[in-house]
């Protein structure tokens, strides 16, 4: 009896080392930074590594401007990464395609009044 536990202790702390280095293995080929892990509950932590700078610009003129919705430019729409990035990090705004807050960058040419506008982005109200 003793003889079958010490072996089953034996077997199981051969499997966790396996798992421990498979896992420093693992980390060790995506450049895992143990940084991220222990701030990632912190809030606006590396929000440059997870995001571009127009993600970060357009949700800075959102939040600075206190709206509770926004539309985007057509040729924001029409880029998959902007449209899902800034629908997904500007939550709790919303995009709504009716609304009279749109997201433009800064070229586009839109025929409304320019509310907040930073480098590459600008925040018209139409």
């Amino acid at each position: 009896m003793y003889q079958v536990k010490r072996n089953s202790l034996i077997f199981l702390s051969l499997i966790i080392i396996i798992c421990l280095i498979k896992l420093f293995h693992i980390g060790s080929r995506v450049n895992f930074s143990s940084n991220l892990l222990q701030n990632s509950f912190k809030k606006g932590f590396a929000n440059n590594i997870a995001v571009n700078d127009n993600i970060l610009q357009a949700h800075a003129l959102i939040k600075k401007s206190r709206i509770s919705n926004f539309n985007l430019s057509n040729n924001l729409i029409l880029s998959n990464y902007f449209r899902q990035r800034i629908v997904e990090f500007s939550y709790p705004a919303r995009f709504d395609k009716n609304s009279k807050f749109v997201i433009a960058l800064s070229d586009s040419k839109i025929s409304c009044k320019v509310k907040l506008e930073s480098e590459r982005i600008k925040l018209y109200e139409c």
